[in-house]
């Protein structure tokens, strides 16, 4: 696996007191089947001065019309936010080399029990944060993965500075370095009337959650 940075959740909350932005550290990566928790932390280096930790810009708020954007799905196809207009909308931010079960992995499940759940009746958009690699054939494979009915739930992808750009609306920060990659999670439910109507941080919420928010949301059952 190539070097990035994404969060991680610590196996004891003790194990972070002292730490600061920017600190360097060693850590045991433990990893099931489930989930991914970091022990034994460490420390080499508190923090580093100046360091300048990116933040989202034009970031929507809830209850905001969600700006229009346009990417490339799977299939080669262009793909607008506003031509769902009329539908509830999920829209989610991955990779498909993510190895590590609670973050893109879980995402994408919570992904596949919306489809099953309410199939066509909603339309589920996930953007890639890793466009370099994640062309519309490596996404078509991570679809079939997936079992996705690319009918409802479209992969997509496009220039990394064009998706910087939607993920700052969605609060979401990435960006690349050679060999490494550093972002959020967030899950956005935008109504029929192109409004962001719910936000989802990280990628700790259960799939209840996300399933109960969208039938919240759209008045399904």
């Amino acid at each position: 696996m190539e070097a990035m940075a994404m969060p991680f959740h610590a196996e004891s909350s003790k194990e972070l007191d002292g730490l600061a932005p920017g600190s360097r550290i060693d850590f045991q990566l433990k990893v099931s089947s489930h989930a991914t928790l970091v022990r034994h932390i460490h420390v080499q280096q508190i923090g580093i001065e100046n360091l300048k930790i990116p933040k989202a810009e034009g970031k929507v708020a809830v209850g905001e019309p969600m700006p229009d954007f346009t990417l490339t799905d799977q299939d080669g196809r262009p793909v607008t936010l506003s031509q769902f207009r009329g539908s509830l909308v999920a829209i989610d931010f991955i990779y498909t080399r993510c190895p590590l079960p609670d973050v893109c992995p879980r995402l994408s499940a919570n992904f596949a029990r919306l489809q099953k759940r309410f199939g066509g009746k909603i339309t589920l958009l996930s953007i890639t944060i890793d466009p370099r690699y994640d062309t519309p054939a490596v996404l078509t494979d991570y679809a079939h993965r997936w079992h996705a009915d690319t009918k409802s739930w479209r992969f997509l992808t496009g220039s990394e500075d064009e998706i910087q750009k939607i993920a700052g609306h969605f609060g979401v920060v990435f960006w690349a370095e050679e060999g490494a990659i550093t972002h959020t999670s967030s899950t956005a439910i935008i109504d029929p009337s192109g409004k962001l109507v719910a936000m989802l941080e990280g990628s700790s919420y259960t799939s209840q959650q996300l399933l109960d928010l969208v039938g919240h949301a759209s008045g399904l059952p």
